[in-house]
């Protein structure tokens, strides 16, 4: 499953429990945070987390969801980053 935070883009895997007074999926996630992108099979989710911050940065910034995604995945394929060198 693909997971959406702040700290960037995640596949994990993701398992409801199937207990037999289990609440359902969808309402587990909600409880643990998350946002599914459909209540049927989803395969993405989106923490609140990351909800309040685009919306956050939507207001502030008039950022678009295009920039702000692009953001994140840039934080999570931040192979084109510079190591920041210790002080000599």
């Amino acid at each position: 499953m693909v997971i959406i935070d702040k700290s960037g883009v995640h596949c994990l895997e993701v398992q409801c429990c199937d207990c037999p007074n289990a609440m359902s999926p969808d309402i587990q996630m909600f409880q643990h945070g998350f946002f599914p992108t459909s209540f049927n099979k989803p395969k993405t989710l989106f923490t609140f987390r990351v909800l309040n911050d685009f919306i956050l940065d939507n207001l502030e910034s008039s950022t678009s969801v295009m920039n702000y995604y692009s953001k994140l995945w840039q934080t999570t394929s931040s192979t084109h980053l510079v190591p920041v060198m210790p002080n000599l």
